[in-house]
Formats: structure tokens, C-alpha cells, sequence
């Protein structure tokens, strides 16, 4: 069974190498890394960084492929909750060519009057939290 928590003390070190390849400081995002597990072995793992009370993923790495999308689902629903949790209320993602991905969660286009942050909007979507666990699960099945 795939299981998704906080980081194995055994897997820093990979975590830390893999995000120091991407540039991305294991400090501002080392409480908010969340990784899929199965059977004890790393599947993948995200985190994210807070800016100004605003979650922005840093990273998402999948290491088997043939569960990428299911993973990466797992993992941004699980960031968000974390990120409820904490108290965070709207969190960003940089638009990529997952887009629909992001979209069919329930991320948006950033508009800047909504999220009073200054970065591009062409760059980035958002999603509030708020709504997102407002909403029912938008994966229907047909009958």
C-alpha cells in the first residue's frame, strides 16, 4: 500500500542532493516535504516554500514512473492539506506543461488582485484552499 508523510530520516540525504541539483534550498522547504512511500521504499516526493502566508510548490520528483500521475496527485492533495492545516490559504504552482493537471485539481490563472503577490500571473497558477476542500471530489463516476 502507498502511503504519503513526512520524510524518512534515511532519505535525506537523497532528498537534499536532488533539490540541491534544482537549486532549491532544503532549509525553507524541509518542514513542508511530504514524500510517497510503498513497502518503505521512496516513490517521490514535493514540498513547498511559504512566502508571505503563500504556499509556491518548489519542487515534485516521481522516481517510478508508471505511478507519476497517481503520485503526483497524491502529493499536491496531501501539500494542501499540510498546508490548511498550517494555516496557509492560497497555494501557487508554476505553470508547466501539466497545466490541464494542475487545472483539473482546481488551480486557476493567477490574477494579482485576488492573491495581492507580486509575482508574473502569466507564470503562475493558484488555487484557494478554502475552495478546494469546499468543492466535492472531481472525480465522478459514471453509473
Amino acid at each position: 500500500m502507498i502511503s504519503i508523510c513526512k520524510m524518512y530520516e534515511k532519505n535525506e540525504i537523497k532528498i537534499r542532493s536532488i533539490l540541491d541539483k534544482e537549486n532549491i534550498d532544503y532549509e525553507k522547504i524541509k518542514q513542508n516535504i511530504l514524500c510517497a512511500y510503498e513497502n518503505g521504499e521512496l516513490l517521490g516526493f514535493a514540498g513547498y516554500e511559504i512566502k508571505e502566508n503563500i504556499a509556491f510548490l518548489s519542487t515534485i520528483n516521481i522516481f517510478d514512473k508508471s505511478l507519476d500521475m497517481v503520485l503526483k496527485d497524491g502529493l499536491i492533495k496531501a501539500l494542501l492539506n499540510m498546508a490548511d492545516i498550517n494555516g496557509i490559504n492560497i497555494f501557487i504552482v508554476k505553470k508547466c506543461d501539466e497545466i490541464n493537471f494542475y487545472k483539473n485539481i482546481g488551480f486557476n490563472n493567477l490574477n494579482n488582485e485576488e492573491v495581492l503577490f507580486d509575482v508574473d500571473e502569466n507564470e503562475y497558477l493558484y488555487l484557494k484552499i478554502a475552495d478546494f476542500f469546499k468543492n466535492p471530489c472531481k472525480n465522478k463516476k459514471k453509473d
